[in-house]
């Protein structure tokens, strides 16, 4: 049986929630706010690719996987998108965010590529967003969030780590072609941070701060001094490339014991 578990959710943001809702920052409020702007669509592009390709696994465990694999990431694109109402509400604009995003995903990828790569470009995000759910969970990043936008984000990253290999052994069970793997996960990564940061330029520029000195020190911070994730992010492509790689030779069963996730 899966050991994948689809949690419904039903989340309800206050207006009531600053502006700046993590540890008062402008540069991680909106680093995060990007990502839940653009994960939606990019949820969207994942559940995309695996239902086409759903009907021809031929491994019973892997395709029930599968289908708690969309189960999970549909609850997630439902759930950030509540959180737009409040971005909204504060006076912030991404239509034209959104609309890039769309077309490259959308009429690019999906429409445009073959099944396959988009497949190796879904495992390729997939093995992103485990380095983003481990910076959210293991050094307690967003202790001093939002307490309702903490829950987001920790369930997130709980579900994220419960099916990191099913987007992996999709690919694998579709094609072991090593230089399509490589190739998906170097789109996968150019497309999550280009988004990732155009979200954030788009949201500081709205506020005021692209010229503030202190956000700027917390880039610098987050990429390279302190939280190193340019070098993690390097780390994790490297591991990636290997060709005996599969996402189970990391253990991250420790991380999820650390979060309850309550229904």
């Amino acid at each position: 049986m899966s050991q994948i578990t689809v949690r419904r959710l039903n989340f309800n943001f206050s207006q009531d929630i600053e502006k700046y809702w993590l540890n008062q920052s402008a540069f991680k409020t909106h680093l995060f706010n990007s990502l839940t702007i653009s994960v939606t669509d990019i949820e969207k592009y994942l559940t995309l690719n695996v239902k086409k390709r759903i009907n021809f696994i031929d491994n019973p465990q892997l395709k029930q996987e599968a289908q708690a694999f969309i189960g999970q990431e549909t609850q997630h694109l439902l759930q950030h998108t509540k959180f737009w109402a409040n971005l909204h509400y504060l006076g912030y604009e991404f239509d034209t965010h959104l609309s890039w995003l769309r077309w490259i995903l959308f009429n690019i990828l999906e429409r445009g590529m073959s099944t396959n790569l988009n497949l190796a470009i879904s495992a390729g995000i997939e093995h992103l967003t485990i380095l983003i759910a481990e910076f959210i969970l293991e050094d307690n990043s967003l202790a001093e969030a939002d307490p309702q936008l903490k829950k987001l984000f920790e369930w997130h990253a709980v579900e994220e780590i419960e099916h990191k290999t099913v987007l992996f052994d999709v690919l694998q069970n579709a094609t072991k072609n090593y230089l399509l793997r490589i190739s998906g996960m170097l789109i996968a990564y150019i497309l999550v941070f280009s988004f990732l940061n155009l979200g954030l330029i788009t949201l500081l520029y709205q506020d005021k701060k692209l010229l503030d000195k202190k956000v700027w020190w917390e880039f610098i911070k987050f990429w390279i001094t302190k939280d190193k994730f340019l070098y993690k992010a390097l780390l994790s492509a490297t591991d990636y490339l290997r060709k005996d790689f599969h996402p189970t030779q990391k253990d991250h069963l420790f991380l999820i014991k650390k979060v309850t996730v309550t229904v």
